[in-house]
């Protein structure tokens, strides 16, 4: 064990090798869309995918400060718990080219066609195909975030988390559950909903995230005003 951290060494060496791992996705990420400048309208062109990285590079980052906040809770690993980070490395890899793609998309489309991207998609086949795998490999990180929070919660004893940070997962769980199924409604609207009449309709699903943690939030307010004891 260390001991400053209290953190098992099998801990830090996973910690460290996933974050090692985002930080080659986003490499990845951000080499996806260069290419060689040699003119002014090439560096034009540089600059106006800024915005889509920026976009691309918060939501890789949203994955990744879920796993750091996992590891910091869970200072021993077991073989599941490897196994579900490993998976969510590979995923994450994985998911890198498609979510590319369909921001620089998402921007051209949302700027008027100002900003790159117009030759990704060809057709709303393409647009119905991209939607379907985006929203799956979003799906899967979200579920493998989940699946991290919630061994957490139930295995609290051998992974050594503490009582606080054993309730923050069980919430966490519940949370990344939600960001995972709109994922999933996003890519089932992709594949039976009207693309061609609604192309923006698929999108609209992942502002069901914020809406779903309120409402969820809301309700739990409201047992524990009720579960409260009420004084005279």
């Amino acid at each position: 064990m260390d001991a400053e951290s209290g953190r098992s060494i099998e801990a830090k060496r996973l910690d460290a090798f996933v974050d090692a791992a985002f930080a080659f996705a986003v490499t990845m990420l951000l080499i996806a869309s260069v290419e060689p400048i040699s003119t002014l309208d090439g560096l034009y062109r540089a600059l106006g995918q800024i915005p889509a990285s920026a976009a691309s590079f918060a939501l890789l980052v949203l994955f990744w400060l879920a796993h750091r906040d996992y590891g910091r809770m869970t200072p021993h690993r077991d073989q599941l718990a490897t196994l579900l980070s490993l998976g969510l490395v590979f995923t994450v890899l994985v998911y890198v080219f498609p979510l590319r793609m369909l921001v620089d998309a998402g921007f051209h489309w949302g700027s008027g066609r100002r900003l790159p991207g117009a030759v990704l998609i060809g057709s709303f086949a393409d647009l119905r195909a991209l939607y379907i795998i985006y929203g799956l490999g979003f799906a899967a990180l979200s579920l493998l975030v989940a699946s991290l929070f919630g061994q957490a919660a139930r295995r609290s004893a051998a992974l050594r988390v503490r009582e606080d940070d054993r309730q923050d997962a069980v919430s966490r769980c519940a949370i990344w559950m939600i960001v995972a199924s709109a994922g999933l409604v996003s890519a089932l609207l992709a594949a039976v909903g009207p693309i061609a009449a609604a192309p923006w309709l698929p999108g609209c699903a992942y502002w069901l995230i914020p809406l779903l943690i309120q409402a969820r939030a809301m309700v739990h307010k409201r047992k524990a005003r009720k579960a409260a004891p009420k004084t005279d």
